[in-house]
């Protein structure tokens, strides 16, 4: 487990020298509770704890928050087995808590922030969740503020350390979720091709050295037109194909500056072609701006847009051998179901759920 650092915070492991720290706050009536946990009786009894969550084989990662100004301790987040969602190998709980001392300060937002990063970047999860019980606003507050989606409450739907239930509101974030907020908050975003202007496609175009297999999307491809009538036909796609292609979006994927990073070309539905072989989604980072970790953030945009149309679930595919394709997908959400063979070159179909 590393150390994560934000502005105010390290995030660091636990070790059996914050034992008084941590009993410090974790023995308040005030904390405990809120979070469904018993206030530690004793120091030997915060030492336990401390013992378990230090432990090599304990299957949970929970950091310490330790506040870079003083040293202090104010609190534990960490990222939990999720026991509603059990056999869910690839997703995780966050649960968080602040010394009293320390609440309205920001301090598990802040941290909040950081470990999701963590959880999406680094352990690569799918789906992380996090609850609350009813009337804990600070709680909901936090939650609400980095992004999570609302799933419902559940009446007497968690058990507390004495023994009766609480009511709890639960709620989500998806890979595609986490990539998507991301990607609005850096001031990402796909525009339409008739939004760029043709200096800009000309300067995106001539980076690919050519037409070809290499060049993605082919619906950016020129094919020997101007830029005015490859626009138009681009335009055209989205209602009114030619014979054997399905209607289909072009998108340009561009900074807050309006530098355009890539392209994705999006297909409103699947033909039998499509549906074994080259899915509802083609993408491409410029060459320059590659290695930077942009496609799967310029996917996830694209996902909100198929989400918009109404489609459930989306199929994208990319060759066997393209790692960083693949997990570009993966990164989303993707779920791999099949590997097909076409003219001898082997494609993976993965599905994303909407």
């Amino acid at each position: 487990m590393r150390t994560l650092t934000t502005d105010r915070l390290l995030l660091r492991p636990w070790n059996m020298d914050d034992v008084e720290a941590f009993y410090l706050y974790a023995s308040s009536p005030d904390v405990g509770p809120s979070a469904g946990w018993k206030p530690c009786e004793s120091l030997g009894e915060a030492e336990e704890i401390l013992e378990k969550w230090t432990a090599e084989d304990y299957p949970d990662v929970v950091f310490a928050m330790e506040e870079k100004g003083t040293g202090a301790v104010v609190g534990s987040i960490g990222l939990h087995r999720d026991t509603h969602r059990a056999p869910n190998v690839q997703c995780r709980m966050l649960g968080y808590c602040t010394a009293k001392e320390h609440w309205g300060k920001g301090f598990a937002t802040e941290a909040a922030h950081a470990v999701i990063d963590y959880a999406f970047q680094r352990l690569r999860v799918k789906l992380l969740t996090v609850d609350h019980y009813v009337g804990n606003e600070g709680s909901r507050r936090v939650i609400e503020k980095c992004g999570f989606t609302y799933e419902g409450t559940l009446r007497r739907a968690l058990q507390i350390y004495d023994g009766t239930y609480k009511d709890a509101s639960f709620y989500s974030m998806t890979a595609a979720e986490y990539r998507l907020i991301r990607a609005k908050a850096a001031g990402l975003a796909l525009v339409l091709p008739e939004e760029v202007s043709e200096e800009a496609f000309m300067a995106y175009y001539g980076e690919w050295g050519g037409e070809g297999p290499g060049f993605n999307p082919a619906a950016m491809e020129l094919k020997g037109r101007r830029h005015k009538q490859w626009l138009k036909d681009t335009i055209a796609m989205r209602t009114n194909p030619p014979e054997g292609l399905v209607p289909s979006t072009a998108y340009f994927f561009a900074d807050r500056a309006g530098r355009v990073l890539g392209a994705i070309d999006f297909r409103h539905e699947l033909n039998d072609y499509l549906l074994h072989y080259a899915g509802h989604i083609g993408y491409g980072i410029r060459p320059s701006c590659r290695g930077k970790g942009l496609a799967p953030y310029m996917l996830a945009l694209c996902l909100e847009k198929a989400r918009e149309r109404g489609l459930a679930r989306v199929l994208v595919t990319c060759d066997d051998e393209n790692q960083a394709s693949a997990s570009t997908i993966e990164d989303c959400g993707g779920e791999l179901e099949n590997r097909v063979e076409e003219e001898g070159r082997l494609t993976r179909r993965y599905w994303i759920d909407l």
